[in-house]
């Protein structure tokens, strides 16, 4: 039977009701993940943990903040076991489309080829988190991860009919 595993990857965490990414069988979620270092996230955590609201997010330089965002994936997806020409699908929020040429730019070279690059939307975000120029969360696979037992059809014989006792019992 699948279980849900939490992938835990060192990337900062800030203390929400979520986990940055988690895998299912072959199958990876990443979590929309913001340009946060570890310094805020820390402050977000701790203020949470107070009930205060958080402190307000001092912007780096949009290039800056794509790099973030993008090495946090990579370590996330990494950590899964997997790799970013594994990721299926891409969720990109911009503060501003204006942000597109030098988004796609950062954003392509980590990939190792155009033939490796996930479907992807990309959308003006209304609002984002702590008013931060992106967010990005995106969908994969794991390569040699199984979806568990394969259907009772294609069992060996033997095996069904081992699972067939064990019902009985």
């Amino acid at each position: 039977m699948l279980k849900k595993k939490v992938v835990k990857s060192g990337v900062p965490e800030t203390g929400g009701p979520f986990n940055l990414g988690v895998a299912y069988g072959p199958l990876l979620f990443v979590s929309g993940l913001p340009p946060f270092r570890e310094a805020y996230a820390r402050q977000m955590r701790e203020a949470r943990a107070r009930g205060e609201k958080p402190p307000p997010y001092v912007p780096e330089p949009f290039d800056e903040q794509v790099r973030v965002v993008m090495d946090h994936m990579k370590r996330v997806v990494e950590a899964a076991g997997s790799n970013m020409d594994c990721l299926l699908k891409v969720i990109v929020w911009l503060k501003d489309q204006t942000q597109a040429e030098p988004f796609d730019r950062i954003y392509r070279t980590y990939f190792s080829s155009i033939e490796t690059l996930p479907a992807r939307t990309r959308m003006q975000a209304g609002r984002t988190p702590m008013d931060c120029e992106l967010e990005v969360e995106a969908i994969g696979y794991i390569p040699g991860a199984a979806w568990g037992a394969p259907p009772r059809a294609q069992r060996p014989a033997k095996a069904r009919k081992k699972a067939a006792q064990r019902r009985k019992r």
